[in-house]
């Protein structure tokens, strides 16, 4: 799904009040999680809400940031509970990209399991950059439990390649992104480099029988949301990340009463 920049701007024009100031309070929180014979303690951090739906925040190639602690402090204020998850830190993980490829699986699967049976809330992931590699790894793992518990997930600019392809050549992708089957969202950035392949990733992504859909967000970079030095057209598309997740929300349930192939 895309959108003309005039609908795009018209969708955003307006910040609701929920998003002007937040009073939740996050609470600490430390899961086991992983495999049966290397568990650890997986630390969440939880900013509770009241309404229906959560999302377990996964970190991007920058681990958790402050940033992301503001966004989820304001969805949880418009009624979204979000639980972030510092894999990395449970794993004793430097803070880089190849990290976020060494998380196990079950590490994530058992954070959505847990936020699942303690909630009751429709259960979604958030996976920025190369956290969409723990996404799909964990959502292609739950798709072997006999009870659904993830509804979808949200994907910001992602970062599903073997390496950066040089100009010219063909991207190749890691495995999972053919081998998930899930509904997946993605926000991507007009002017990210990862712009320019989303045609064959998303071809990639419905290979494994994922429902995608997708934005496109005009004028920014990737990491545009956490950007302190950027320019003004993504410090204020950075300020209305909340809303843009709140669509992906709500353009991901319709997608619940469509097959999995």
């Amino acid at each position: 799904m895309k959108f003309s920049p005039l609908v795009f701007s018209a969708l955003l024009a307006v910040a609701p009040a929920a998003f002007a100031h937040s009073q939740v309070k996050p609470v600490e929180h430390k899961l086991s999680v992983g495999p049966n014979g290397n568990k650890t303690e997986m630390p969440v951090t939880v900013y509770p809400a009241k309404g229906r739906d959560l999302i377990v925040w996964l970190p991007s190639d920058n681990g958790l940031l402050p940033a992301d602690a503001r966004i989820a402090a304001q969805l949880a204020n418009a009624g979204v509970e979000v639980w972030a998850a510092d894999a990395m830190g449970a794993r004793f993980l430097p803070v880089v990209p190849s990290s976020l490829e060494q998380i196990p699986a079950a590490d994530i699967a058992d954070v959505v399991r847990a936020a699942k049976a303690k909630s009751g809330k429709r259960v979604y992931l958030l996976g920025p950059g190369r956290g969409a590699v723990p996404a799909l790894s964990a959502a292609k793992l739950l798709q072997a439990d006999k009870v659904p518990v993830l509804r979808g997930v949200v994907l910001i600019s992602p970062n599903l390649y073997v390496g950066t392809p040089d100009a010219g050549e063909e991207a190749k992708y890691l495995p999972v992104a053919a081998q998930t089957r899930t509904r997946l969202y993605i926000l991507q950035p007009e002017l990210s480099p990862w712009r320019w392949y989303l045609d064959r990733l998303s071809g990639q992504l419905k290979r494994g029988g994922s429902l995608v859909r997708i934005k496109t967000l005009p004028g920014v970079r990737d990491r545009f949301y956490y950007r302190e030095d950027g320019p003004p057209a993504e410090q204020a598309m950075g300020k209305r990340m909340p809303q843009l997740i709140l669509r992906a929300l709500k353009d991901l349930k319709p997608l619940s009463s469509e097959r999995l192939r």
